[in-house]
């Protein structure tokens, strides 16, 4: 639904369909949706915030590259760690195979610390970027923290979720347009399409400052 949408915006504004798709369909789940699912939700909320992260993070490796250079490459999904993490972690989740205390405990406390680096990374990439167009940047900006929650709701509605589950499936794809679409963009794309996804990153994440505290009441009323 965010790409058929996301098409049809970028189609009716004539600018690059390929290159300018990954900051409306691909949220920030790692900076932002971890510590306010942590916040929200706390332990089991963090986990099941990381599941989707990850998936997210596939798609930066695959389809983002693969939208950005227009070409596709196993070589970046072979180096991505997160894929490692992805299938040992379906492994035991598949065969029931139960994790010893200590390592379980022992990941969460480093995934705790590592919340405050994520956040710190997320302010310095974000010091570094600018708004270049603010017209357009808006728009996408519409699309991903206001239309980005509705098609959200549906989603949880639809698949019937409920509890935990639906409020970080809510809150997850209620986050800003992700940083690392700009990274990935800066390495691939050419420096007008970068621009236009530094301004909807930028746009995005202030903005959603606003939208989030909303996003996280509706989440701890409906869906717990």
């Amino acid at each position: 639904m965010f790409a058929i949408l996301g098409i049809l915006v970028l189609k009716i504004l004539n600018k690059d369909i390929y290159r300018l798709l990954p900051p409306l369909i691909l949220p920030n789940t790692g900076n932002m949706g971890l510590p306010i699912c942590l916040f929200a939700y706390g332990k089991m909320g963090l986990a099941i915030a990381a599941a989707i992260t990850s998936v997210i993070v596939v798609l930066h490796f695959s389809l983002n590259i693969l939208l950005a250079s227009r070409k596709f490459s196993l070589r970046p999904l072979i180096n991505c760690v997160s894929i490692y993490a992805l299938i040992i972690s379906l492994f035991f989740v598949y065969f029931k195979i139960p994790i010893p205390n200590f390592i379980e405990n022992a990941t969460f406390l480093i995934s705790y610390s590592t919340l405050f680096l994520v956040l710190m990374s997320l302010g310095v990439a974000l010091s570094n970027l600018k708004i270049f167009s603010f017209k357009e940047s808006l728009i996408f900006t519409f699309i991903r923290i206001i239309i980005g929650p509705l098609i959200g709701f549906g989603f949880v509605k639809f698949f019937n979720l409920s509890g935990i589950e639906a409020g970080v499936m809510f809150i997850q794809t209620s986050m800003p347009s992700a940083v690392l679409t700009y990274l990935i963009g800066k390495m691939y794309s050419p420096k007008k399409i970068t621009d236009n996804i530094a301004s909807t990153v930028v746009l995005s994440t202030f903005l959603s400052f606003i939208t989030i505290p909303i996003v996280v009441f509706i989440s701890l009323k409906y869906f717990i």
